[in-house]
């Protein structure tokens, strides 16, 4: 195996042979390795693969805008793919007039808002406004602003780079946790973000910027009045609501965009993953009419951009996702079958002591293991407990992830998944937490 290969953030090694695994192959929900071996992909090649592998659309959509143009300088052209897809998500997109940036990928999208953000509150003669709230917890990506906005999650090494920088995490903990849901502990509240905001001084945040789920702060479930209450104290303080839809966005919640269950309105949104399926690298930062139409002038457009933003043949593959997605009424079948599928995980719990909670919305669900759930005991170590569980599941064909605080394992199989994916999947988890306990980590 050759070793010029340096991984993200931690290498895919099998601890048996010391190797990463290889992937060849791979069809609807499942995933095969150089050796023939068969993975259940649990997490949709990490929440992206909404229409899961091998999809011959978009394959064809692909080989066909390639072989017309493959490239231009995005800069100063556009393409007739990348004017079609602003049109589209504009269209789709819960918010009024938008106007849609195109970016390589989800950071770019996160940094993108917060750009916009500083600029726009600049333009309104307000240029100490440079702070942004996040949960606690939380996820937003590795360029360098959106890695402040997730400085207490549990993987990030923000601290090697010298912790300075515009994001400003909330305190975990909500004051009415019955109400925001079991893991609020490992989250934060409207009313947190809202202590934190007069803690920096309103006048000097220039946006809040929440998960509207919380998937990776322990695949959190607030209430839709948590998002209305974050609407209404950005109103109140002048501040600009950024709702990352990376990961919730595009059908896995049962809509397009998980902001629009709470029925708010936000400042700017950001995209990816989802919004190709992971076929090709694409995001997009679509921002609300209102704020956008202040990016006019010679003095005033927003001097911003990244080579691959619009990529012609992301967008052509991007726009027949969209598709597909409405085609085949896929967000609807994310919540009949996120129901047939959470009901199959949380018959577990009555059956392990290790497995806490079970929640989620559609396919996006979250497994909270402990030492003992019935006494309402942590792991001492819940990221290392989370890497063995996480590894004894693999050992049994199924691929996940785990978030924040480490111990909550985060699932997002494909829209496309049958029902007997699903019930191969809970076996596995049947198993895995079987041989879990029996090792001794629970």
């Amino acid at each position: 195996m050759t070793q010029a290969l340096w991984p993200a953030f931690a290498p895919a090694v099998d601890p048996f042979r010391g190797e990463p695994i290889v992937f060849v192959e791979g069809l609807g929900s499942w995933l095969i390795d150089r050796e023939g071996r068969r993975y259940l992909d649990g997490v949709g090649a990490l929440e992206a693969m909404v229409l899961g592998h091998g999809n011959e659309r978009l394959v064809e959509v692909a080989r066909q805008q390639m072989s017309k143009l493959a490239f231009i300088d995005v800069f100063r052209f556009t393409t007739e793919p990348a004017l079609e897809l602003a049109e589209t998500l504009a269209n789709v997109c819960p918010l009024d007039d938008a106007k849609v940036h195109f970016t390589p990928g989800g950071s770019e999208s996160v940094e993108t808002a917060m750009k916009v953000a500083m600029q726009f509150h600049r333009m309104h003669g307000q240029p100490d406004r440079r702070f942004f709230v996040s949960r606690h917890g939380s996820y937003h990506g590795v360029t360098f602003g959106a890695m402040t906005l997730g400085d207490s999650y549990f993987s990030m090494r923000n601290e090697w780079y010298g912790q300075v920088g515009p994001g400003i995490p909330a305190a975990r903990g909500a004051q009415d946790p019955e109400a925001f849901g079991s893991a609020s502990r490992h989250s934060s509240d409207a009313s947190r973000i809202r202590e934190r905001i007069v803690e920096l001084g309103p006048n000097n945040v220039a946006g809040v910027i929440v998960d509207p789920m919380g998937t990776a702060s322990g695949v959190t479930i607030p209430p839709d009045s948590d998002l209305q209450a974050i609407r209404e104290l950005c109103d109140e303080f002048g501040i600009l609501l950024i709702v990352d839809e990376v990961i919730t966005g595009f059908g896995h919640t049962g809509v397009l965009f998980a902001s629009a269950h709470s029925g708010v309105q936000p400042d700017i949104i950001a995209i990816s993953k989802g919004l190709s399926s992971g076929y090709m690298p694409i995001g997009a930062t679509l921002v609300s009419g209102a704020i956008a139409d202040a990016f006019v002038g010679r003095e005033n457009y927003l001097a911003h951009g990244q080579t691959y933003g619009g990529h012609p043949v992301a967008c052509a593959v991007a726009s027949e996702n969209i598709r597909i997605l409405q085609e085949e009424r896929l967000p609807d079948r994310a919540t009949e079958l996120g129901r047939y599928l959470f009901d199959g995980l949380d018959a577990l719990r009555h059956k392990y002591d290790s497995l806490a909670f079970v929640r989620g919305k559609g396919l996006l669900l979250g497994l909270e293991i402990m030492k003992s759930a019935s006494q309402g005991v942590d792991f001492e170590n819940p990221a290392e407990a989370g890497v063995q569980f996480r590894l004894t599941l693999r050992d049994q064909g199924l691929i996940s992830i785990c978030v924040h605080p480490g111990s909550v394992l985060l699932l997002a199989p494909p829209l496309v998944a049958t029902r007997d994916d699903l019930d191969q999947l809970v076996a596995m988890m049947d198993a895995g937490l079987e041989r879990f306990e029996s090792k001794g980590f629970a």
